[in-house]
């Protein structure tokens, strides 16, 4: 209802995480999932915090919930907006293990060669994060 509102609370999580006091396996799954709810909202501002939160807290949590949150992401990648796509680009590198590679290897193919300088630029990061993260666990 109101995107400011929970762009700040994103913000003291995100602070709180990192400085003073780290959240529970538990604690960091429910944030976790009740932020990727937030996908729905069309506030342009609340979506690119949600893309940073989902970033941050994803280590946090269990790596079986993590999952759940890359069908919102995939979504993102086939959208006709430059912004969503290239930010879930980002995100996914950082999320997924080299279990879910194979899934998203084609999304990051396509964006590598799109029109838009912003999706292929994150693409092509996006490729050498998952490359190192691939090799790192092979």
């Amino acid at each position: 209802e109101n995107p400011l509102l929970c762009c700040t609370i994103m913000v003291q999580i995100i602070h709180l995480q990192n400085t003073v006091q780290a959240l529970n396996l538990t604690e960091s799954t429910e944030v976790f999932f009740a932020a990727s709810k937030l996908f729905m909202s069309h506030d342009a501002h609340l979506r690119r915090m949600v893309y940073l939160f989902i970033k941050e807290m994803a280590p946090n949590c269990d790596p079986n919930d993590v999952i759940i949150v890359t069908s919102c992401l995939t979504k993102d990648l086939t959208s006709d907006a430059n912004i969503y796509r290239a930010n879930s680009l980002r995100v996914l590198a950082r999320i997924i293990d080299a279990a879910m590679l194979g899934a998203i290897e084609r999304y990051v193919r396509q964006a590598m060669i799109d029109s838009s300088n912003q999706v292929s630029s994150a693409a092509l990061i996006s490729a050498i994060k998952l490359f190192q993260s691939s090799t790192d666990s092979s």
